[in-house]
């Protein structure tokens, strides 16, 4: 009997599953997930919190800041590099691990070792050294998620697991936050920056105990043998459309890259919002669109079919040979995802661009805003950012997934994922008035009586600080408490929708390039909007930010809307 040529991205169980509750304590690949997810979130910690609070101490001003955020474009673009690990092969000298476990491994190891050389390091003096090290575990740390992200999928037996998995994602990568933040600048601001990132790197060694514990995938059964595209097309078209996207990707990192030269190494003071105005639309278009366009064009023009009667054959002969297997890496997963969803892949392709825009877009300035004195900064202590975001902030984020998950299970994926949208925007007007003196938020506080205990907690946190600062902090204090608060338990139910809707159109056989497709878009155009933004706070303040980001999350609201109701239509 032949396999269908387009495999379903669902394989329900036909055990009944346990309750979610006791499949945490009872299974451990959730387990393992939890510790997982929590090495994940160390890097993108130290890089994008850490580092940036570390650079505003020592006065470095957000616009480097802003371009040196663009090191991290790794997020950005890891499906690049996803097709090499869609196969599960084992990393050599850990072969007895397994495919996906033996490169965890490895990956977390090494990424210890970089973490930890942070500590030797003096970004006012040799910014261009931070930013290197920077930009080599933006890539490490990336490739560990994408094949996270795989066993992730491939180890879920049914939706239950996978929307379940999803949420202990979350949990676990946000309680990575309660190291690099709250813990992290407590020690900061009492024994300084070397022993953070020493304490960071012991941590990461710690995690490896998750990949101990992990069963390894069945990978034979996902990738052992899968219909392609390739063998219905004409080689000539094949290996045209092999060289328009490589030389269009080629391209788009030679552009990053040299921008990240002028702005970093050489220093010659390039804009970040020219870059991203003139540059920025040209590099997405390269990335997604173009690779999007060709598959399309593949599918629909030339009626490119999954020809599964010799799934495994490739030809022998050299360039052929090279062809074949960068198409079957590349373009089968992309063009299997645009004839399954056809047109609707254009609503999720965009939903993945636009949806944590204003999350992805913040992460790199929250730290400038939170210590900084000019452009509308707040000018809060170490301690005061510790105990607001990184205790206050990540608790509110794990509470935001609990919420998200529950939500799920009672309201359905869609009608979440459409919520989120609608409060990750909005708390961006919170900050707006944050920056413009927090004249609805006291009022909001005076008529709730929250004022109260948050002042109070607040006046008691300030005499455990090193540098205890005004007698009005009380008041300042639980305008933060309470802003950031309401802003990580929207992210975190906003991450938990997106996390479960972008897991429901993987198809598991092609999980490592499909999921690192659609989460590395849910961090491009945040990421390169990062030098536009640093200028614009240099120029017009924070306050502006904060309405524009505003906006712009309007538009993941209005398609995720629209992606709401053509799944309704396609289950009636």
């Amino acid at each position: 009997m032949n396999r269908p040529a387009i495999a379903t991205p669902t394989d329900p169980s036909s055990k009944a599953a346990p309750s979610p509750l006791m499949a945490i304590f009872s299974d451990r690949r959730m387990a393992a997930m939890i510790l997982l997810s929590f090495a994940a979130g160390l890097p993108m910690g130290a890089t994008l919190g850490l580092l940036n609070a570390w650079l505003t101490e020592v006065g470095v001003t957000p616009s480097t800041i802003g371009a040196l955020s663009l090191v991290t474009l790794g997020y950005s673009f890891k499906y690049l590099w996803a097709p090499a690990f869609q196969t599960a092969l084992p990393l050599k000298g850990l072969s007895q691990l397994g495919g996906r476990r033996s490169w965890l491994i490895g990956l977390q190891s090494l990424m210890a070792v970089m973490i930890a050389i942070f500590a030797f390091a003096n970004p006012s003096h040799h910014i261009s050294t931070v930013a290197l090290l920077a930009l080599a575990i933006s890539f490490i740390s990336p490739t560990h998620d994408l094949i996270l992200d795989a066993w992730r999928i491939e180890v879920a037996r049914n939706d239950t697991d996978k929307d379940l998995m999803s949420a202990l994602y979350q949990f676990g990568y946000k309680s990575a936050g309660f190291i690099t933040g709250f813990v992290a600048l407590l020690m900061a601001a009492r024994f300084g920056w070397s022993v953070v990132f020493l304490m960071v790197a012991c941590f990461m060694l710690l995690s490896i105990i998750g990949t101990l514990i992990a069963p390894e995938p069945e990978t034979e059964s996902l990738h052992g043998s899968r219909a392609s595209f390739f063998t219905s097309l004409p080689y000539q078209v094949s290996r045209s459309a092999v060289v328009i996207v490589s030389a269009g990707w080629l391209l788009a990192f030679a552009m990053i890259f040299w921008y990240i030269l002028n702005a970093l190494i050489l220093e010659n003071g390039t804009s970040g919002r020219l870059f991203v105005q003139q540059q920025g639309p040209l590099i997405v278009s390269l990335t997604v669109l173009l690779p999007a366009i060709v598959c399309a064009i593949l599918v629909f023009k030339h009626q490119a079919k999954a020809d599964d009667s010799n799934p495994d054959e490739t030809p022998a002969t050299g360039q052929t040979a090279l062809v074949a297997t960068i198409f079957r890496a590349i373009f089968d997963p992309l063009m299997e995802l645009i004839a399954r969803l056809r047109w609707g892949a254009v609503l999720v392709l965009s939903l993945a661009l636009t949806y944590r825009f204003t999350d992805a877009v913040w992460g790199s300035f929250a730290y400038p805003f939170y210590l900084g004195e000019n452009f509308g900064a707040l000018g809060h202590s170490l301690d005061d950012v510790a105990i607001a975001s990184k205790f206050f902030g990540v608790l509110a984020t794990i509470l935001g997934s609990v919420i998200g998950a529950v939500s799920i299970a009672i309201l359905g994926r869609m009608p979440v994922f459409f919520i989120g949208g609608i409060i990750a925007a909005a708390t961006n007007l919170l900050y707006a008035d944050l920056a413009a003196g927090a004249v609805v938020l006291d009022q909001f506080l005076s008529v709730t009586h929250l004022d109260v205990p948050l002042v109070a907690f607040a006046e008691w946190s300030t005499k455990l600080q090193v540098d205890p600062v005004s007698v009005d902090q009380g008041q300042r204090m639980a305008r933060l408490m309470i802003t950031i608060f309401a802003e990580n338990i929207a992210g975190g139910f906003a991450l938990v929708a997106m996390t479960a809707y972008l897991t429901s159109v993987v198809n598991p056989r092609f999980a490592a390039v499909q999921y690192a497709l659609l989460a590395s878009l849910t961090m491009l155009i945040g990421t390169l909007g990062r030098p536009w933004l640093g200028d614009i706070i240099e120029s017009s303040g924070f306050y502006t930010v904060f309405i524009i980001t505003f906006w712009l999350g309007g538009v993941a609201v209005l398609l995720s809307g629209i992606e709401w109701i053509r799944q309704k239509r396609l289950v009636s």
